[in-house]
């Protein structure tokens, strides 16, 4: 019963603007989606969406449409699983009419700017080619360092087994050239629950601005300026780790904030570890990337999402025109060297110029140069 109210609920604020088609099962939602059929949006409640919306997914013709699953306001977790299985976005059932009628507003137009730009014969998508060139480095090089220092990945396996509690090696999320997410490998530095204090190490970033703007937003005060000024809740609520918070307030803080983050004496790194980042050694596993072909040898860093996410303005995206490396050219300047900070703006536009210059004569010379720039002078 409470199920056929939220659909009538929806059914009558879309059935405002376009047709609204309903099914109990998802095997009718899926035979019915075989035929082609116009489809402008689809919403999903909490039990099915997460198996509808793969078989959406993996429907050519619905790859495109905006997909929404229901949820209650103060159960948005499902928000981070929606999203991995191909959703687009939470539709919270117990707001006021006006707030969902905006939303499925809003996702309706959009599906029709997406087929405007589908129809259209004069917009292309290019992604670069990694040259044969590169490729041929690449596969050459890491088999060969692979099996030369096998002895050796198995001896700082074995120690790091033994040294702490957790996996001998620790995969992470990145973005590579185009924005291309792979799981990037590494042999692990840091003990199991890294991941939950990155929060209260922020003020300790070396790449973080001296004005103190790292500091995370509080729950109390989510809200911008405007909102508190009129009494109003939000009307750009967005939710930032289930936690909720303004969406003029979260740009504010992307532009103020660090593009990268690093730390010296990091407390959350193994005894072991330090030994592994300062020797370089921690990264040997992407070996296994650049063969893969998620890498190359020489490249721009690929990056934890959370800083890509801060890096897509026109001007700092041009960075990831080009590949993705296991070292590049920041990596050969005075941070590696122990020369003093390097700003985040330095680094980005390093890695830009690399971008738009590197050639096999660029890449043997930061190859050749890495030689010397293996063991860091700095606990970082």
């Amino acid at each position: 019963m409470q199920d056929d109210l939220i659909a009538n609920r929806i059914a009558t604020i879309a059935g405002t603007t376009c047709a609204v088609v309903r099914f109990r099962d998802e095997k009718d939602a899926e035979q019915w989606l075989t035929d082609s059929q116009k489809v402008d949006l689809i919403i999903a409640d909490t039990t099915t969406g997460q198996s509808m919306s793969a078989i959406v997914r993996n429907k050519t013709d619905y790859r495109l449409v905006p997909f929404l699953v229901t949820c209650r306001l103060g159960k948005t977790q499902i928000l981070h699983t929606a999203l991995i299985t191909g959703a687009t976005d939470i539709l919270i059932i117990n707001e006021e009419n006006g707030r969902l009628e905006s939303k499925i507003n809003y996702y309706l137009s959009l599906n029709n700017h997406i087929r405007t730009f589908q129809g259209s014969d004069s917009i292309t998508i290019t992604h670069p080619k990694t040259p044969w060139w590169k490729r041929v480095i690449d596969i050459s090089v890491s088999l060969i360092i692979l099996v030369l220092l096998s002895p050796l990945m198995l001896l700082v396996a074995l120690l790091i087994f033994l040294d702490s509690k957790g996996p001998v090696i620790y995969k992470s999320k990145r973005a590579g050239a185009n924005f291309h997410v792979f799981d990037m490998y590494k042999f692990r530095t840091m003990r199991v629950e890294a991941d939950q204090l990155l929060n209260q190490l922020a003020d300790h970033n070396i790449y973080a601005p001296s004005t103190g703007q790292n500091t995370p937003t509080n729950d109390v005060e989510h809200l911008c300026s405007a909102c508190r000024a009129q009494g109003l809740s939000c009307q750009r609520l967005l939710f930032d780790e289930d936690k909720p918070i303004c969406e003029k307030t979260y740009l504010q803080e992307a532009r103020t904030s660090a593009k990268f983050m690093k730390f010296r004496n990091d407390p959350r790194v193994t005894r072991l570890g330090t030994f592994l980042r300062n020797s370089s050694i921690d990264e040997l596993p992407q070996l296994f990337n650049i063969l893969l072909g998620d890498m190359s040898l020489v490249g721009n860093r690929p990056l934890p999402l959370y800083e890509a996410e801060k890096l897509t303005s026109d001007e700092y995206a041009k960075r990831f025109a080009g590949p993705a490396g296991l070292t590049g050219l920041w990596q050969v300047q005075k941070r590696a060297r122990g020369k003093g900070p390097m700003s985040d703006r330095e680094r980005t536009l390093l890695d830009i110029e690399y971008s738009h210059t590197f050639s096999l004569k660029t890449d043997l010379l930061i190859i050749w140069r890495t030689f010397f720039s293996l063991w860091q002078k700095e606990n970082v």
